[in-house]
């Protein structure tokens, strides 16, 4: 029997799933502005002001265009 804690591992992704609208397409490159701050340049296809899904460098699909509130603790 293989080891729990591996096995929980293997269910999670190894990298996160982020929101981000598009403010620039160049080419194939598109610049996404994350939603909790940075500029990432990633692959994939979308409109400028879309939101969109991106994991690691590429652009995932297309994410709901809902309000953003940041709140500090």
């Amino acid at each position: 029997m293989a080891n729990p804690y591996k096995r929980l591992l293997a269910l999670m992704p190894t990298t996160p799933r982020q929101v981000g609208e598009v403010i620039s397409i160049s080419g194939s490159r598109v610049r996404v502005d994350l939603v909790g701050g940075g500029v990432r340049t990633c692959q994939g296809d979308a409109e400028v002001g879309s939101m969109v899904y991106v994991e690691g460098d590429q652009i995932i699909g297309e994410a709901p265009s809902l309000p953003v509130v940041m709140i500090e603790v």
